[in-house]
């Protein structure tokens, strides 16, 4: 079977018409950033990707993910922690039995910037179901785009999508990376952050480093100025596996820093690995686990 036959031709609406190949992915759509929200929805609802999730995307992801075409495929977020970062270096992994003496720590590290700064910024307390910058959000995501066209290697879209559902307090410069394993080979990358204040959404690039290293990838941006009602982003690599590894365990892992100061902290990737510097605020962290295969 030649798995890049188009089988069918799908009609979105009177002026949009996608195909689709025999083994059920969606032939990449031309000139997606002319398509309109909901010719965009429609395309990515015929590619399997679950309405809650396009609801969490960005406008920009949304063009990106149908000019790539593919089809949903199921990967598993676990693992998922968050750790509150003091000033005096160290680490504490935020937990249901200690998040009230974390809390003293959190609002004690507040009051201390608030000095050395001569500002006054409150952080919610995490009993009233916040963090200091609204709740937080993120989840890895997985496209599968087809072969490559030797037909040598599977190609995928690794995705994690993050988001506040409040204004963030603390405006300095967030990061969010993501590593993979050895025989994973990245071949281009998105990532973008949207805001949404007074009834429209803003955005802003994602700026990309590799830190060095062949086995992932850093995006950082800096927080806008202003109150805004919410905020989310993503980062996307389009990445390759060799066939050989079928049916083994594909995986990517991921962190997020939110720092409380202008101190961002350096970022080294490794093989699965991200490592964080020292620096004061919130970092968050998941594992993605899939089965390599074709979807």
């Amino acid at each position: 079977m030649d798995e890049n036959q188009v089988e069918k031709a799908i009609k979105i609406d009177s002026n949009l018409t996608i195909h689709k190949r025999i083994d059920g992915t969606v032939v990449p759509v031309e000139n997606s950033k002319n398509l309109n929200d909901a010719q965009l929805d429609s395309i990515l609802l015929q590619m399997n990707v679950k309405e809650e999730r396009i609801k969490d995307m960005p406008q920009s992801q949304k063009e990106f993910l149908a000019s790539q075409g593919g089809i949903a495929a199921e990967v598993e977020t676990s693992n998922i922690k968050r750790y509150f970062n003091s000033s005096d270096g160290k680490q504490y992994l935020v937990t249901d039995e200690n998040k009230e003496e974390i809390e003293k720590l959190r609002q004690s590290e507040m009051k201390k910037l608030n000095l050395e700064s001569d500002k006054n910024i409150n952080i919610t307390p995490f009993g009233m179901g916040s963090d200091a910058s609204g709740s937080f959000k993120a989840y890895g995501s997985l496209m599968y785009l087809g072969k490559s066209p030797n037909a040598t290697e599977f190609s995928y879209a690794y995705e994690d999508n993050f988001s506040f559902n409040s204004n963030v307090t603390q405006k300095f410069t967030d990061k969010i990376a993501h590593a993979w394993q050895s025989h994973t080979t990245s071949i281009d990358v998105r990532g973008d952050y949207s805001w949404y204040v007074l009834n429209s959404w803003g955005s802003k690039n994602l700026q990309f480093d590799s830190g060095g290293s062949t086995f992932g990838r850093i995006g950082s941006f800096t927080q806008p100025s202003g109150i805004f009602s919410e905020s989310k982003g993503y980062l996307t690599d389009i990445v390759r596996i060799p066939v050989t590894n079928k049916n083994t365990t594909g995986r990517w892992t991921s962190k997020y820093t939110h720092p409380w100061t202008l101190v961002t902290p350096s970022i080294n990737i490794g093989l699965v690995s991200v490592t964080i510097g020292t620096f004061v605020g919130d970092t968050w962290v998941w594992d993605n686990t899939f089965n390599i295969q074709a979807y």
